[in-house]
């Protein structure tokens, strides 16, 4: 069950920056942000503070810094500019930079153990990296350069590691989901989501997509979400779409529309609900993950590319276009 006060969520504190902020991860056991800006600059908020305020605090990347990790006291960060960048945070200097990819790099992904980190990129390929040394363990492939039928150039958007670090995910923007052993880099289950591919018209493909996905806590299911198909025409509104897959088998066991694009999703470790965040033209949803049903339904303020949670669960951060943003749950 969703906790009593989800009714009463709300924005605490607000700090503003010109341009938008595409990637967020908090420090463990506080309320210090690090953030991702397409400025190529990451900033550091810390929302302890009554007036927190952005410091731009680590400079080394040449374009949009798209994720960020934390591996102990040590950040990770992947750009546009193709770079796999660590940083001592103590020290606020670079420890390694790996030219990570061949083209632009859309995500990455640590694992619950700080072991190993994920990325993913337009040059087709997704790559797993020893956190500490910085070596790469695995290239995997296994999508198209080009998707099918439509002869459009293919994207990797989205990509999730299980709780037990033991699998790894990714989508493209033909809708085809792959899961791969971390261990092995050997592929173990393939399955379509097509309500999110879509419809070619004049050479183009719509703007639906898979743009997040997160695993169950138990890590048997795969939650997808992004927006639904556009139809035959191209669309920038539209449903946002989260459907539940048992990623083994392929299986779809739920399916919830609400909302707009959503750009971002966290799974709550009990289940108690699943929040998914919104790109545009929509609000912050918290999902049912039990039956499809919309728990509350909360005006999201800003096109969201980043989401935060804290340990407890009852207060979360988003980042996106201008503003980051900190929500808590009153008692």
């Amino acid at each position: 069950m969703p906790p009593p006060n989800l009714d009463k969520v709300k924005i605490s504190k607000t700090v503003a920056l010109p341009g938008d902020f595409l990637s967020v991860v908090r420090e463990p056991n506080s309320e210090r942000l690090w953030l991702g800006h397409s400025d190529a600059k990451i900033y550091a908020i810390d929302f302890g503070e009554e007036k927190p305020a952005a410091a731009a605090a680590l400079e080394g990347h040449k374009s949009y810094v798209s994720g960020l990790g934390l591996i102990g006291n040590t950040l990770v960060s992947v750009s546009w500019d193709r770079k796999l960048i660590w940083w001592d945070l103590a020290n606020r200097r670079v420890v390694r930079t790996v030219d990570a990819h061949d083209r632009w790099i859309r995500r990455l992904a640590v694992n619950r153990a700080q072991t190993l980190i994920a990325t993913i990129s337009d040059d087709m390929t997704c790559k797993l990296w020893d956190a500490l040394s910085g070596k790469m363990i695995h290239k995997l492939t296994g999508f198209e350069a080009t998707v099918p039928k439509y002869d459009n150039p293919n994207k990797i958007f989205s990509c999730a590691i299980s709780p037990d670090g033991r699998h790894f995910a990714a989508a493209d923007d033909a809708a085809q989901v792959v899961v791969w052993e971390t261990e092995t880099g050997r592929e173990a289950a393939r399955f379509e989501a097509p309500s999110y591919l879509g419809i070619s018209q004049g050479g183009y493909l719509s703007a639906s997509r898979i743009c997040c996905m997160a695993f169950s806590p138990d890590g048997k299911s795969l939650a997808l979400a992004g927006k639904e198909r556009a139809g035959e025409l191209f669309v920038i509104s539209g449903p946002g779409l989260v459907q539940i897959f048992d990623w083994q088998t392929g299986q779809k066991s739920y399916e919830q529309k609400a909302g707009g694009q959503f750009e971002s999703i966290y799974w709550h470790p009990e289940s108690a609900w699943i929040l998914v965040a919104p790109f545009a033209n929509g609000p912050l949803c918290f999902l049912d993950p039990a039956k499809p049903r919309v728990l509350k339904e909360t005006p999201a303020t800003i096109p969201t590319c980043g989401l935060a949670v804290n340990e407890a669960a009852d207060a979360f951060y988003t980042a996106g276009s201008g503003k980051a943003l900190k929500w808590e749950f009153p008692a």
